[in-house]
């Protein structure tokens, strides 16, 4: 295994709070910081909101012009195809239309830190936004070196996560109550297309953790680490609209967060695509295929718990490293009071409601 993970040696929270407070008028300190907190929060996830508002719209648009076409032409009828086969057929380009519309929205918001080299590559990068104190300040985001050691340990720690909820989902499967995810049977019905595979595997993987672990995560930073990693995580687990598969991707988003802000944005992006197109896609599909019922959840089975038994040594070897790390990323008190800005408000309560919609319809069909 490899050798402790070595910090970067920092505050016990971020210099921000050495600086001075603008002195315009008396003013309570603590009410000043909230106020602060409560910009920076609103500001990156206002952004994030307006992605996924772009996404769903140009999604809406597309389908309903597909829709048209579709009509106008009579294809599907002539061909004598279903509703569920065509909308299974047309589902990846949709996806991709939508998903690209709203990376282009993202990249015309951020486009002087999205294209630079310490955006992908990490190291010491100066802030092109954010509030009067924090404008121009030199931080340094990712830059590790990736060993083939510890590349080993995140893929683990992805098993991990994947195993933890196939093993639940099939403890209550076997109490009798089926965990639906409709996200997860949408994506597996119309995953028939290579441009659905594309979006799956690639181009999804990509402009998610550009959003997620680039631009919001790297505008929370200056809250602390932990709050930045442990946000975008939740946003991220929200973003999916769907409980079970939510839940997996807030885990699986703490894992992509540390290695986004520890060493890149390149190795997040990679743990992503091997998740979706190998781990997830070319792997399981194979064993799908060529195992039968009985062979694929045997295979099931033994991959997760090799994921589970896999990431308990991980901590186990690492667990008090992972508490250090935590300590010394802290961020200051009252950190968390820029949850109570509008826009983590509107995104939380908007994607909640959703994914228990979607879970509850689901569960009673």
């Amino acid at each position: 295994m490899p050798a402790p993970y070595a910090y970067h040696p920092q505050p016990m929270w971020p210099a921000y709070y050495a600086q001075p407070m603008p002195v315009y008028a008396p003013v309570d300190p603590r009410v000043w910081w909230r106020s602060w907190r409560r910009k920076v929060v609103n500001r990156a996830m206002g952004l994030t909101l307006a992605y996924q508002a772009v996404m769903v719209g140009v999604s809406l648009v597309a389908g309903v012009l597909l829709g048209i076409v579709l009509v106008a032409t009579h294809a599907g009828g002539s061909m004598g195809a279903s509703a569920d086969d065509i909308s299974n057929r047309w589902a990846g380009v949709l996806s991709l239309v939508s998903v690209i519309s709203a990376f282009g929205f993202m990249l015309l918001m951020r486009h002087r830190d999205i294209l630079t080299r310490e955006f992908w590559l990490g190291g010491r990068h100066v802030n092109t936004y954010g509030e009067p104190n924090q404008l121009g300040t030199v931080s340094q985001y990712g830059g590790r070196r990736m060993t083939p050691l510890w590349c080993l340990v995140f893929i683990v720690l992805a098993m991990g996560v994947q195993g933890v909820i196939i093993l639940v989902q099939m403890a209550f499967s076997m109490a009798g109550v089926s965990l639906v995810s409709p996200s997860s049977d949408s994506i597996n019905e119309s995953a028939i297309t290579v441009s659905m595979w594309l979006y799956i595997g690639l181009v999804g993987p990509i402009c998610e953790e550009v959003v997620f672990r680039g631009v919001l995560m790297k505008e929370l930073k200056p809250l602390g680490r932990n709050f930045a990693i442990f946000t975008s995580a939740l946003a991220f687990g929200l973003f999916h609209d769907d409980v079970v598969q939510g839940v997996f991707a807030f885990l699986l988003g703490l894992v992509l967060g540390f290695i986004a802000m520890e060493y890149s944005l390149f190795w997040s992006i990679a743990l992503h695509i091997f998740n979706n197109a190998i781990l997830s896609g070319v792997v399981d599909g194979l064993a799908g295929r060529f195992l039968g019922d009985t062979g694929y959840m045997v295979y099931t089975v033994a991959l997760s718990l090799i994921g589970v038994v896999g990431s308990i040594i991980v901590f186990a070897c690492y667990g008090r490293g992972l508490s250090q790390y935590r300590r010394v990323n802290r961020s200051g008190p009252d950190t968390y009071f820029g949850w109570t800005s509008w826009a983590f408000i509107v995104f939380v309560v908007v994607n909640a409601l959703f994914a228990i919609i979607s879970f509850v319809g689901a569960m009673l069909v």
